[in-house]
């Protein structure tokens, strides 16, 4: 049957030739409304008609255009005025160039494109013949005979070409309306049947273990869980605007003592007396005194002999002194300190021999001996500001690694207790200490931020399988589990380590039945009246408690009769208990 392709007003050409060539009959008439730009010039029309010609189409031009259909016919279109013309196959002669008279209304065709069925006028009436003159030989008369004219009519018994085109369209279109109306009678209609069963209900508190152990997860009302973890860590910079100044400091120095006793000595250095203990360069301007009391044991050889009148105390030659000016002038040079101007042990405990000698020297040279100086610190609005930032990147950094959790479980869940064990996240900040305390020396410095994370995460189906495990072991031989019958609350988890240990409460419920084959029973109701569904259903089923039927699109004497249109719905309750 001749297809109709309706142009758009903003098509191009190429538009126009994929709408022909995506045709799926060859006979193609192409609607063109008179905005539209496509084909205003001779070369696009005979791009189309060069396109035809090359594909074996016979493509038409539909429209009121007369400039169209002047240029259609001129690349040898064929030319229509109206979509109900070119269904009838009436081609114009000639371009249309004005429209008026009786019969011409102007009708809306497929798309809003404004077609009439445009017939060419009829050509004009020939001219009458001149009057006959009387033949010589005829007698002249005052009047002719008038002259009878025969007109010659089409055979009878031949219809138009337009009126068997139209019948055949009739006889197809009545054939598959009919068709239609078996296909929707026989395809389109569809059933639920809903039953109403009386069954055993059966209950469940399961108390399921999880852990990482592949072994210890194959025991009953155990499940493998596993442990995720994530990191992050982000810097900023802090810089103080505080000040302090920081007190002078003494230097420090190491004294070493020798003697040039024959024997062991000792004797106590102590810094409470100075006088007795204190040493000085030689020109007596820098002093130094014990920074802790020391007993100092040695002979005349240094190290001392193995043997030794010390006692119970350790050989020792050397002392650690402090200056007792604070500053750096006491960082004085090595070999400096060497004036000691008391007797550390008078009497003769450290004197075996008389004239004995004590001699002190520092081996190397002081130091640590600073003067007093103004240095950069924490002010109390730098440690609130600095606490604040800290707290800000852990919130940041939290919410980034538990979403880096949450991916690397992988759908699983991430079993977190009450007590919100089962996720945990710390924190490490560098430099330490920090924040450091409100006025101490603090120098710029960038601070970074690091998280770590990690959780326990469990299979919510390895879960459910334990559960389902739990109510099979309950239904009664012979007897199946009702499927649509269970119902499984979510799982609490009760206690949870980042170690993968997981203790999960979990309940469930549902109904034992006997096994009902449900592809069968369909196969039984098919094509049946709804009124028998009831017998049909009370002869397959057990503890049946009522059945109802609803069809769609409406109800109809006979079920579906494919079973695939039947859907099956088994409601379950419990048996009504007698009274006694």
């Amino acid at each position: 049957m001749p297809a109709v392709v309706i142009a758009k007003p903003d098509d191009e050409i190429v538009d126009l030739i994929d709408r022909v060539r995506s045709s799926a009959d060859p006979d193609v008439g192409l609607v063109v409304p008179g905005s539209s730009r496509a084909l205003q010039t001779p070369l696009n029309v005979r791009l189309l008609a060069q396109f035809s010609n090359q594909s074996g189409r016979r493509t038409s031009i539909v429209t009121e255009d007369p400039r169209l259909q002047q240029l259609a016919r001129a690349s040898g279109l064929p030319v229509y005025g109206s979509v109900p013309a070119f269904e009838r196959g009436i081609e114009l002669a000639g371009p249309r160039v004005g429209v008026s008279g009786a019969g011409r209304g102007v009708t809306a065709g497929a798309g809003g494109i404004a077609a009439a069925a445009v017939l060419e006028p009829p050509p004009a009436p020939p001219p009458a013949p001149p009057p006959l003159s009387p033949p010589a030989h005829a007698p002249a008369t005052s009047r002719l005979e008038p002259r009878r004219v025969i007109t010659q009519l089409p055979p009878a018994g031949r219809p138009p070409r337009g009126l068997d085109r139209r019948r055949f369209l009739y006889i197809a279109a009545a054939a598959i309306a009919v068709i239609g109306i078996l296909l929707f009678m026989a395809l389109a209609p569809s059933a639920k049947v809903t039953i109403t069963i009386a069954a055993t209900p059966l209950s469940v508190s399961s108390t399921i273990q999880g852990t990482t152990n592949p072994a210890a997860a194959t025991a009953a009302d155990h499940v493998l869980t596993g442990v995720v973890s994530g990191s992050g860590s982000s810097q900023f910079t802090a810089t103080p605007t505080g000040t302090t100044t920081l007190p002078a400091v003494a230097a420090k120095v190491t004294l070493t003592f020798s003697t040039d006793a024959t024997s062991d000595i000792s004797f106590t250095l102590d810094p409470n007396q100075p006088t007795q203990t204190a040493v000085q360069t030689s020109d007596q301007s820098v002093t130094f005194v014990p920074a802790r009391k020391t007993v100092i044991c040695m002979g005349p050889d240094n190290p001392p002999p193995p043997s030794s009148d010390c006692g119970t105390h350790p050989y020792n030659a050397t002392a650690h002194y402090v200056n007792v000016t604070a500053g750096a002038n006491g960082n004085v040079d090595a070999g400096t300190l060497t004036f000691w101007s008391g007797d550390p042990c008078p009497g003769v405990a450290c004197q075996p021999t008389p004239n004995t000698t004590i001699s002190v020297t520092n081996g190397s040279g002081a130091s640590g001996g600073t003067d007093p100086k103004q240095v950069t610190a924490a002010s109390a609005t730098d440690v609130a500001n600095w606490t604040s930032q800290v707290t800000t990147v852990e919130a940041q950094l939290s919410s980034q690694m538990q979403t880096e959790l949450v991916a690397h479980a992988a759908g699983k869940p991430i079993a977190k207790d009450p007590a919100g064990n089962g996720e945990a996240i710390a924190f490490v900040v560098t430099p330490q200490p920090f924040p450091p305390a409100v006025g101490a020396q603090f120098a710029a410095a960038q601070i970074t931020v690091k998280g770590t994370a990690e959780a326990a995460i469990y299979d919510v189906a390895a879960v459910h399988n334990d559960v389902i495990a739990d109510l099979d072991k309950l239904v009664k031989p012979g007897d199946v589990l009702a499927k649509g019958s269970l119902t499984t609350p979510p799982c609490a988890v009760t206690q949870a380590n980042v170690n993968g240990t997981v203790i999960l409460a979990c309940s469930a419920t549902a109904f034992s039945q006997p096994q009902v084959n449900l592809n069968t029973l369909k196969a039984q109701l098919t094509g049946r009246n709804p009124s028998k569904a009831q017998a049909i259903v009370d002869g397959s089923v057990a503890k049946v408690q009522g059945v109802t039927v609803s069809e769609w699109p409406f109800k109809l004497f006979y079920l579906p009769l494919r079973a695939s249109q039947i859907d099956i719905v088994e409601n379950f309750v419990a048996p009504a208990t007698k009274s006694p």
